[in-house]
């Protein structure tokens, strides 16, 4: 982001700030895993057509989807994992990777962003598309320490950037708000319940807000009310640290980096030893991921294959509703279930789902209950909403392909199509290649067309046979061919072996730049038994269920 970003840990375990200065970089650069066959003159490109033809075949393979049409959707799949690890996920993206510029920009004269409001960089709509050189010449990665919660702290109560100090109180905590309580009228026109009638977790913490905007580093944290709130948690983790390693003694001017080095240590430890044995494939998880050693990649960079193919599972595990909390689950205070449409609205820019703007931060009968959200238990009946994910594979919920009636579907396609095109347009080489390169069996065609879904559109066409006419049984776009690879090789409950490596090289190559004492490092890695924060039974915080409540609840 700025200028102060934290890389690397000292010999006693905390992670040493970067000095402010001339000489330290604002931003990282992209890469690639596989240079030449990105720089392939027809990667990913359908053979027989050129640019123009391929972007045309890819909008086609979209019309069989019927983007957005709840009555083509095939039934929900859910698996034993709870939901709380796809909002982590997305959170973990934002993390690793914020995109500026375009292939018409000057990089140079494009300043510091500081907040981060949005990735969406220009190119989606081209019919041509640039050469390696070109692309990572003008696309570079707003955080220039991926993994360092960049997106969490900013740079920290010493910013230059007065919007990044507006975010701590004095004491190096960070500064909350509270829910808001609406009132009755309001409340009875909207619900049409009474307000006894329902929970309202009254004065609990939420981040702030300012008419559309939410006040927090990252703005794309506020882009549904789970990823909202898991960010909130975050904020909410890192004042317990603070209040705890006071308490221990750690002075007014130590305390915010100790707090800091303390959360990151969590969330490495969280996503090396939790997330990542929860989704990876077991080929890839036959050794432990400390002793993983990933491919080269220059200091500092993220791959274009983990950012535009290899880590986007996490838009199949979006589930269309939940059990969210006891207004809007199983108890039925309000509704059964809290739908993804819902969940999109209640948000800054869209006015916590009020179209006059009369609710300045988010209602008080709308807080998440973690507890469901981070239990993998089936319901008793199927149809019933849960807090688990939903299967990776290429059945998409309706409200996340057209991902609630956001703008950019007129203008740019579905999520579907937008992934496809990132991929192309970031010279993305077919799945089957990558898969060769990572020295992975590449599927029959036959089973690429079984995992495509099997229903027709109301239209009358089936995507595996728009997929077979266009070619893309042969030569599946990478991001669809992961899809696939997890559908078929692991039933949609863990991603492919393709995905799972390019996924270990990324994070690994990272946490490595980070010397993150997570890792060995030629000693015994750090575990959260190290750590003066425990879970509510005094036991060490081991799991993202555990780190989300006492975030939530703990002392």
């Amino acid at each position: 982001m700025c200028a102060f970003q934290t890389s690397h840990y000292l010999e006693d375990g905390t992670e040493a700030p970067m000095p402010r200065g001339g000489k330290v970089p604002s931003r990282s650069a992209y890469s690639y895993l596989f240079p030449d066959l990105a720089d392939a003159p027809d990667a990913g490109c359908f053979q027989g057509t050129d640019d123009i033809g391929t972007i045309q075949r890819l909008k086609e393979f979209e019309k069989a989807f019927d983007p957005g049409n709840p009555l083509f959707a095939p039934p929900a799949l859910t698996f034993d994992l709870p939901a709380a690890y796809t909002y982590f996920g997305q959170f973990l993206n934002h993390d690793i990777s914020a995109p500026v510029g375009g292939l018409l920009q000057n990089l140079g004269q494009v300043p510091p962003v500081g907040i981060i409001g949005t990735a969406n960089p220009d190119g989606l709509g081209k019919d041509r598309r640039a050469d390696v050189a070109t692309i990572l010449q003008h696309f570079m990665n707003e955080h220039a320490r991926p993994l360092s919660l960049a997106s969490l702290y900013g740079d920290g109560p010493g910013s230059d950037d007065e919007r990044i100090k507006a975010l701590y109180e004095p004491d190096g905590s960070f500064h909350l708000a509270k829910v808001f309580p609406v009132p009755p009228d309001i409340l009875a026109e909207t619900t049409k319940r009474p307000a006894n009638a329902l929970d309202h977790a009254k004065n609990a913490p939420d981040i702030p807000r300012s008419g559309l905007l939410p006040l927090i580093a990252d703005r794309r944290n506020d882009g549904n009310l789970i990823l909202s709130q898991l960010h909130l948690a975050f904020l909410m983790f890192h004042n317990k640290a603070v209040a705890k390693l006071t308490t221990l003694g750690a002075s007014s001017k130590a305390v915010f980096t100790k707090a800091r080095d303390l959360v990151t240590k969590h969330y490495h430890w969280l996503i090396l030893n939790d997330f990542l044995p929860a989704i990876l494939s077991r080929s890839v998880l036959a050794k432990p991921l400390a002793d993983w050693t990933p491919r080269s990649l220059p200091a500092w960079t993220v791959p274009f294959e983990f950012t535009t193919a290899a880590f986007r599972f996490g838009h199949s595990m979006v589930g269309r509703s939940y059990d969210y909390n006891a207004n809007f689950g199983r108890e039925n205070k309000l509704a059964d279930r809290a739908t993804l449409a819902q969940l999109f609205s209640f948000t800054s820019a869209r006015q916590m789902g009020d179209p006059w703007g009369r609710i300045p931060q988010l209602p008080d009968h709308w807080v998440i209950d973690w507890d469901r959200m981070t239990r993998s238990d089936a319901p008793a009946n199927p149809k019933d909403a849960s807090g688990r994910a939903e299967r990776i594979d290429l059945v998409l919920a309706p409200d996340m392909l057209s991902e609630a009636g956001d703008a950019r579907i007129t203008e740019q396609g579905s999520i579907l199509l937008r992934n496809l095109l990132r991929g192309f347009h970031r010279r993305m080489p077919f799945g089957q290649k990558l898969a060769t390169a990572c020295g992975v069996q590449i599927l029959p065609r036959e089973k690429i067309r079984a995992a495509m879904p099997q229903r027709p559109s109301p239209s009358g066409t089936y995507p595996a046979k728009i997929a077979d006419a266009l070619g893309i049984l042969d030569e599946t776009p990478a991001w669809l061919y992961f899809l696939c690879e997890a559908k078929v090789l692991e039933d949609g409950t863990r991603i492919g072996p393709t995905a799972s490596q390019i996924i270990a090289d990324t994070i690994l190559s990272l946490l490595q730049h980070h010397a993150s004492p997570v890792l060995r490092n030629g000693g015994t890695p750090w575990h959260p038994r190290d750590s003066p924060l425990q879970d509510m039974s005094g036991k060490p915080i081991e799991s993202l269920r555990s780190f989300l409540l006492f975030a939530s609840h703990g002392p």
